[in-house]
């Protein structure tokens, strides 16, 4: 019997409500296993929740730009008070250049405020490999080798009709790149077509 997990604890840093409440449904719809013990607005109540409840905290959701402040002074805080806490900032790096260079080796990674539920599971997955999956998805999706989050997206994307020339195109990859993880993929699953993949993605329930 597989032991059930302990949702991912998320603290979302963000002080326009309705962001907040986009993120919290991308975390929802992305049946992810994760719980948001924590909202702050500013930076003021970002570092008194981290004084109180960091110890708790497994995941930061942080905007770089806060009323009084920005996103280096809570993380800063989150160092000293959740140390083992991974940090995704929510910023369009295309547009905030600067944003990247400020923050460059502090935080695990970036995402944009506008990020949708699978793109949000993928980014997620690679910083807490399978423990981001609910308990139900994380037992059907357990196979013999473990698929990379690169490699589930892919899967994703096969499995909503796109080919590979438009999922090289949607992630910024040479066709050639895609028909090679593809491959990797059938060899992982055992399986030896796209329609079998497609049944796969199903049945493990990575899309609905």
């Amino acid at each position: 019997m597989m032991m059930k997990r302990q949702p991912i604890k998320v603290l979302l840093v963000e002080d326009h409500p309705l962001y907040r409440m986009g993120i919290r449904l991308s975390l929802n719809y992305s049946d992810m296993n994760s719980i948001v013990v924590g909202e702050a607005d500013d930076v003021r109540s970002a570092k008194t929740f981290l004084e109180e409840h960091g110890d708790e905290v497994e995941l930061i959701l942080l905007d770089y730009y806060l009323p009084d402040g920005n996103g280096v002074d809570v993380i800063r805080h989150a160092r000293k008070f959740s140390p083992k806490a991974k940090i995704v900032l929510l910023s369009d790096v295309s547009k905030n250049p600067e944003v990247v260079l400020r923050t460059q080796g502090l935080v695990d990674g970036f995402m944009g405020k506008d990020v949708e539920s699978d793109a949000l599971k993928a980014k997620l997955s690679t910083l807490f490999g399978d423990h981001c999956y609910d308990e139900e998805k994380q037992y059907r999706i357990q196979v013999k080798t473990e698929l990379s989050a690169r490699e589930i997206e892919i899967i994703q994307l096969c499995a909503n009709g796109m080919s590979a020339q438009q999922i090289a195109d949607r992630l910024g990859l040479s066709r050639r790149t895609v028909e090679v993880h593809k491959s990797h993929i059938f060899e992982k699953l055992d399986i030896k077509t796209t329609a079998n993949l497609v049944k796969y993605a199903y049945d493990a329930g990575l899309v609905k």
